[in-house]
């Protein structure tokens, strides 16, 4: 009996050390991975649509805009919005 309870002690003390093992060649495995790659910058998308807010501090007014932007024909079109809008008025 004696000599079976330093096995154990073995076993988990092997155990433990396997799977500190294993943590480390993970680690080690994504890192390479991650440092293995060259990096791309990103990039843009060729067509996009947004809005655009310009505001005239001196008169306190607001202009609006649709923009579209084409970049394979590198066009850029500008809608106006045309809205009667009183600030504070429903």
């Amino acid at each position: 009996m004696l000599g079976r309870a330093p096995l154990r002690v073995a076993r988990g003390a092997l155990g433990a050390w396997l799977r500190g093992g294993l943590w480390i060649w993970a680690l080690g495995g994504l890192c390479a991975l991650g440092a293995a790659g060259t990096p791309r910058p990103c990039q843009a998308p060729q067509q996009w649509e947004g809005r655009q807010v310009l505001y005239r501090q001196s008169t306190g007014r607001n202009s609006r805009a649709l923009l579209s932007y084409d970049g394979l024909n590198q066009r850029l079109r500008v809608l106006d919005e045309r809205k009667a809008l009183i600030p504070c008025k429903r």
